[in-house]
């Protein structure tokens, strides 16, 4: 639903979904023309999350809704359960992942908007790229020349 073309609401279950292994992403709000994006990130339990990256150019926000994430900012690991908010400056090290043993939900800013393009598109890559792990790697290295993303260290994954 719009108003003039600069309100935007939407009801539950009007968001586009992507899906990557153990992970959904929803998008919330991808105007190109705003300050920033945001996508609803569920994740199964225990699920691998991203990439240990670095963005030159965007900053992005975390608040989780349900469920444990653990989080990687720069050189610490902290854990996040509903409530808890990450905010990661552009240039600094970080990754997620599902921390617990139930299904969790978080909200993702990210400013500048644009970003949400490199998760469609590795979502889509990686649904071709199957169980090829090469493939895989390949893809991420391409999307990472093409977006503000600088793959540091692999996927994270839950701790004991």
């Amino acid at each position: 639903m719009a108003n003039d073309g600069k309100d935007i609401v939407l009801l539950r279950g009007e968001r586009e979904t992507i899906s990557m292994p153990g992970n959904k992403i929803s998008f919330v709000h991808r105007n190109p023309d705003s300050a920033y994006s945001m996508v609803e990130w569920a994740a199964e339990p225990r699920a691998q999350g991203s990439s240990v990256h670095i963005h030159r150019l965007t900053d992005e926000a975390f608040y989780v809704l349900e469920g444990t994430f653990g989080f990687q900012v720069g050189e610490e690991m902290v854990e996040g359960s509903a409530g808890a908010f990450m905010f990661v400056p552009k240039g600094t090290v970080h990754a997620f992942w599902n921390q617990g043993i139930s299904p969790a939900r978080m909200l993702v800013m990210m400013s500048p908007p644009d970003f949400w393009r490199y998760l469609e598109e590795l979502a889509e890559g990686l649904t071709a790229a199957g169980d090829d792990a090469e493939a895989a790697m390949e893809l991420r290295k391409e999307l990472s020349e093409k977006y503000d993303v600088e793959i540091v260290g692999p996927p994270r994954r839950a701790t004991s």
